[in-house]
């Protein structure tokens, strides 16, 4: 073990850095599977710390993207091979990498303002992201101190793609030196860290990204890109020791560090844990002081830390005990390594969450002995400070990517976007197909045929139409269902009733129903009809349909029949106000009959809403049929003579059809007659008020 002052280094030390640097090699233990080494605006190949970067338009898995875009280069002497070439962008553009391995991806970006660009690219703005955050928020190098440019960020890809956008401010142009996209291993970020103030576990950090502020050596020299298998740069911590004589730095053979299976090189070179600070003499009377680092960082920011511990101190176990402390909370109280890892120079690290220190703009990390341990002493390694980005998914400013791309459909807005366009493919393939149907079928038709009409369903209150069968090519008319075995009478095209109504016109309305509106017509010979034209919309279906047709057409009976005609022309006789007289009724029930009289009277009444409807009316003319035929069954003489009203004309009723099922009467006193039978199974069937 070497052990000396701050910044008092001896021959001897340096011969063992010097050879451990030319013995080591760089990369010997991991292969990332993505590793883009971009040179910008070069022509050829440029080696830079043992890696080679190719030209931007070499790699066919790395497209350039880029509405406007020009090359400078330089031979005037630059900080480094990388700075000698730009690409610069007057316009939005952007580079796609194919991405292998999905997870965390170094990308490292190298900024410097060639002087012979032919732009000014001291004084330009510009914005650089990626598809999830952004990376530096209209960055100016007027406002950077400093020449040139280095940043890196760890960023999580999940795709199979990483895009890198650079967007100029207002009338201003982009830059970049050199890109770098690298794999990183898996193991080394973890999704959780122990958060302080107050103290708990922070989970979720594999969702944002991570900008690398500071990294450095404690108590080593500065560390190469080469000399990392991770191609990280690690620095010397003298800069931000707050009292610079409170430190020793302490130093072993590389070669003698013991990674255990829980850290390996990749989580930090051997050079880290190899070298150290320990508490020195800082001229002060308390000799428990603190060894402290302040390190400027942006308050509006959360910072992932990360400390590396190695005790190369302490001669035997168990003799160093210390606190470390991140601001002004104890991170970790009575930390004993040899404890921790079983072992002396044994590789051991911490992560946490952390803000800046309160209303300040730094960040204070701190190591000092534990009152109660035998030995004053504290120690620490290594030490690495990343920015979180924020909710903005920023890690510098607030603006967010959506503020600042174009907005890129989701996989699901673009599934939809394909769906969508494929429905609206189809249809308007099929708006066509109907159209020119459409214009067929006006061309065929006649000059007579009318409008479309809808037919009603097959059953009352059903929303779905029957199916239409076509009957022949020369009527070019269609029905629900067939009627011809109802053996009802003569049939109608839908053209003669649309000829009879002059296509239903208003004038010609005798009245509306529930379930739909009742036309006069007349037909080509001259007869007087009505016709109903039925809603589809209402809950008469065409089995009610039917059956009222049915009944309106066949019904007879030797006291309820032709009940408008009879009532009409007793109104007219102003008889119907002595139809209760019993002396004129005669062996006629006098209930049955008043029954009668008033639905008749009712059915005549002028306004149209004073009119009862088809379902009252025949539940009254039931009614009274009950009634009379109840009293038939009782009083019928024995000659069974008919018993009717004076001035009716009985008809001579017409076979019935008994073929459709409908339900029994009940109690009905009928004749044996099989005619009466079938009347009051009509009349069962029309009053179901759902057919009405």
């Amino acid at each position: 073990m070497v052990k000396m002052k701050s910044g008092k280094w001896v021959p001897i030390v340096l011969a063992i850095f010097l050879f451990e640097l030319v013995c080591r090699s760089s990369y010997a233990s991991y292969s990332p599977a993505d590793n883009y080494l971009i040179s910008c605006g070069s022509s050829q190949n440029v080696t830079y710390l043992g890696r080679t970067f190719l030209p931007d338009s070499a790699q066919s898995s790395r497209v350039l993207k880029s509405a406007n875009s020009v090359v400078a280069s330089s031979n005037s002497s630059v900080p480094s091979p990388l700075y000698q070439s730009a690409r610069i962008f007057s316009a939005t553009s952007s580079y796609k990498f194919e991405i292998e391995q999905k997870g965390r991806h170094w990308v490292r970006l190298y900024f410097y303002p060639l002087s012979n660009s032919g732009n000014n690219l001291n004084s330009a703005s510009f914005t650089v992201a990626t598809d999830q955050f952004v990376l530096l928020s209209n960055f100016t190098f007027k406002n950077y101190n400093g020449s040139s440019m280095f940043k890196e960020y760890a960023i999580n890809v999940t795709s199979d793609t990483f895009t890198l956008y650079f967007v100029p401010s207002n009338n201003s142009v982009a830059f970049v030196n050199a890109i770098e996209v690298v794999s990183i291993p898996d193991a080394l970020f973890p999704d959780q860290a122990l958060a302080l103030h107050p103290s708990a576990p922070f989970s979720g950090l594999s969702d944002l990204g991570f900008e690398t502020i500071y990294r450095l050596n404690m108590g080593g020299p500065w560390i190469s890109a080469q000399n990392d298998t991770l191609g990280r740069t690690w620095e010397n911590d003298e800069k931000y020791l707050h009292v610079d004589g409170s430190a020793v730095r302490v130093s072993v053979s590389p070669s003698s560090i013991q990674y255990p299976a829980s850290v390996t090189s990749e989580t930090a070179p051997n050079w880290v844990y190899a070298t150290a600070v320990a508490m020195g003499d800082a001229n002060v009377a308390d000799t428990n002081f603190n060894i402290t680092w302040v390190f400027p960082v942006d308050p509006n920011f959360r910072y992932f830390v990360r400390v590396h511990f190695c005790d190369i101190v302490s001669e035997s176990l168990n003799n160093l005990v210390f606190n470390l402390y991140i601001n002004d909370n104890i991170a970790m109280g009575s930390v004993d390594l040899s404890s921790l890892t079983s072992g002396l120079k044994v590789p051991y690290y911490k992560d946490f969450v952390s803000n800046s220190s309160t209303d300040s703009h730094t960040l204070n990390v701190s190591v000092g002995p534990d009152i109660a341990a035998d030995i004053t002493n504290a120690t620490m390694n290594g030490l690495e400070i990343m920015k979180i980005s924020n909710e903005a998914k920023s890690l510098d400013g607030l603006s967010s990517v959506e503020g600042l791309l174009p907005k890129k459909p989701s996989n699901n807005n673009r599934l939809g976007i394909i769906i969508g366009s494929a429905g609206g493919a189809v249809a308007a393939l099929v708006l066509v197909v109907v159209c020119y149907c459409c214009l067929v079928a006006r061309k065929s038709k006649t000059p007579h045929q009318g409008h479309p009409w809808l037919p009603l369903p097959l059953y009352g209150n059903s929303l779905t139409l029957t199916k239409m069968s076509t009957t022949s090519q020369k009527s070019g008319t269609a029905s629900c269902i067939s009627l011809a075995s109802s053996n009802l009478g003569r049939f109608f095209t839908i053209q003669e009733i649309l000829d009879a109504t002059n296509k239903f016109d208003e004038s010609l309305l005798l009245g509306v129903g529930g379930f739909g509106r009742v036309y006069k017509g007349t037909l080509e010979e001259g007869t007087k009809v009505a016709v109903k034209r039925g809603n589809p919309r209402s809950e008469q279906g065409l089995a009610e349909f039917r059956t009222e047709i049915e009944m309106l057409s066949k019904l007879r009976h030797r006291h309820l029949v032709s009940l408008i005609e009879w009532a009409m022309t007793w109104q007219k006789k102003g008889m119907l106000d002595q139809i209760m007289d019993p002396n004129l009724v005669g062996k006629v029930n006098l209930a049955s009959l008043k029954k009668f009289g008033e639905t008749a009277e009712k059915c005549l009444a002028e306004h149209g809403v004073d009119r009862p409807s088809m379902g009252d009316v025949l539940w009254n003319l039931e009614y009274a049929f009950q009634l009379e035929e109840t009293c038939s069954a009782l009083m019928e003489p024995e000659d069974n003579s008919t018993n009717h009203i004076p001035g009716i004309q009985l008809t001579p009723l017409e076979p019935f059809d008994n073929s459709v099922s409908m339900i029994d009467g009940g109690n009905s006193c009928a004749d044996d007659d099989g005619e009466d039978v079938a009347t009051s199974a009509v009349f069962s069937q029309l009053v179901n008020p759902r057919g009405r």
